[in-house]
């Protein structure tokens, strides 16, 4: 197979390995706050009314406490099986929901935190070990759009497994210790729903774990891996190089941008989606959460496509270019957001009136698009600059920049039972413009010392030639 098709599939097979596995976990994450409410309102001592939440922190804690440890698991195992290994463990995580009880939860909920470090560290490795420097923003906007797609594939599962809210109504009023109200202002999850779109998202992840035991290991020619070729380091070494590598001045100039993802990815995937059901006058709306789903996932795929056509012409498009315009339309989806939406219904139910703005669907879907788009120009971003800015040390920026994300994910989750929309929009917003700044003064770093070694090289290379000049 020639080089070119090789790499592209590469790219594509990991693609779609995340396609499978975000499936069914991305998916879940946008609906498991009202999904959980539903089992604590019919039986109070089996979970707790905010457990959606609690259980995303403590993910995000173990992703926290894992990230900077996986480089030494991926130094054995490889990218690939280290790939396999973290999406096995999503896959558990969701078949915890065909019996929903807190300590499983819970527990799984850690389990899966060690499984997105383990999957991170070797998705960043594979992605490098199979690019080239002038394939790596095609190839990572490529992989991330596929990746996301998903959540068009999970908004159609959400939609067709929907029930109509009174017979979700009736359904919970026959469980036992059943606490229903009468007049309930959101939308209701029955226990037959909730083990169908769980039991089918858990499928799709056992797909991913098929595509990751498959995907071929050959690196491609002139790889940006292969200037680092695999150090046999032993547990201390590997710590030591994650160490040197956490204090580079040039890790702390993309940190901005990953406690941003931390805190973005929350917002989308859990605080925003939650004001679709808990807010009063979109509650009605029973595919409204699907049509989120669907949006955000098509919003995903059009910045992807953007990203992967522009970058063959315009150098560079996919670091600060595409981070300027994803940071616009972010900038755009939070006023949107903050000016149509009750500020308490991100983690209560409310009939509040909002800022500004009418609640509407189409509104919601305005924002789910702009917030899919900005998504991918932030995380394609994030993986062009993490793989050209350290050679040498490639995986270790990787895990770093999860371990940021995945802080600010657990401070942002544990606090979200009372964090309201206008603290949502000032913080986010206030980081996305740093960000912006700090990732500009990466890029203008890395292109001097572009030049600088450039420079270097030529100057060998008149003096190789002058040597041979002399003495012949």
């Amino acid at each position: 197979m020639r080089e070119s098709y090789y790499d592209l599939l590469c790219a594509t097979l990991l693609g779609l390995g995340n396609l499978f596995m975000f499936m069914g976990y991305d998916s879940q994450l946008t609906i498991v706050e009202p999904v959980l409410r539903s089992v604590h309102d019919g039986s109070p001592y089996t979970i707790a009314a905010h457990a959606g939440y609690y259980g995303a922190a403590i993910c995000n804690l173990f992703f926290f406490l894992t990230s900077l440890a996986a480089p030494c698991v991926l130094a054995m195992l490889g990218s690939k099986y280290t790939l396999l290994l973290g999406s096995a463990l999503f896959t558990l995580h969701l078949l915890s929901f065909q019996y929903i009880h807190y300590l499983l939860y819970y527990g799984t909920s850690a389990t899966i935190g060690i499984g997105y470090a383990l999957f991170y560290s070797g998705h960043g490795a594979y992605i490098t070990e199979h690019s080239t420097k002038a394939t790596i923003e095609r190839n990572s906007a490529l992989s991330w759009a596929l990746a996301t797609s998903c959540l068009i594939v999970g908004g159609v599962i959400v939609a067709l497994t929907a029930n109509n809210p009174s017979d979700v109504t009736s359904d919970l009023a026959n469980t036992p210790n059943a606490t229903v109200t009468e007049g309930r202002s959101y939308r209701q999850y029955s226990e037959w729903e909730i083990r169908l779109v769980y039991g089918v998202f858990a499928l799709f992840c056992v797909l991913s774990n098929a595509i990751f035991a498959l995907v071929p290991t050959r690196n491609v020619t002139d790889s940006i891996a292969a200037g680092f070729k695999k150090r046999q380091d032993n547990f201390v070494e590997q710590i030591k190089r994650v160490g040197e590598t956490f204090i580079d001045a040039r890790t702390l100039y993309i940190t901005p941008l990953c406690c941003l993802l931390g805190f973005s990815t929350c917002f989308w995937v859990a605080a925003f989606p939650a004001t679709l059901i808990f807010s009063k006058t979109l509650s009605g709306h029973i595919f409204l959460s699907a049509l989120y789903l669907v949006t955000l996932g098509s919003g995903e795929i059009i910045m992807g496509m953007i990203i992967s056509f522009a970058s063959k012409r315009i150098k560079d498009f996919a670091q600060l270019p595409s981070l300027i315009i994803g940071s616009i339309m972010f900038l755009a989806a939070m006023v949107l957001a903050l000016l149509s939406t009750p500020p308490e219904a991100t983690y209560s139910p409310t009939d509040a009136p909002t800022p500004l703005l009418e609640p509407s669907p189409v509104i919601a879907l305005v924002i789910a698009l702009l917030l899919g788009m900005s998504d991918n120009s932030f995380n394609t971003a994030r993986t062009v600059i993490c793989a050209l800015i350290i050679p040498g040390k490639i995986p270790e920026l990787y895990s770093i920049s999860k371990f940021y994300q995945s802080l600010l994910s657990t401070v942002v989750l544990f606090t979200a039972p009372f964090t309201s929309m206008p603290v949502h929009f000032g913080i986010i917003s206030s980081l996305c413009l740093v960000s912006l700044f700090c990732y500009w003064r990466a890029v203008i770093k890395m292109r001097k010392e572009d030049k600088k070694e450039k420079l270097e090289n030529s100057e060998s290379t008149d003096s190789v030639v002058t040597q041979a000049d002399i003495v012949e």
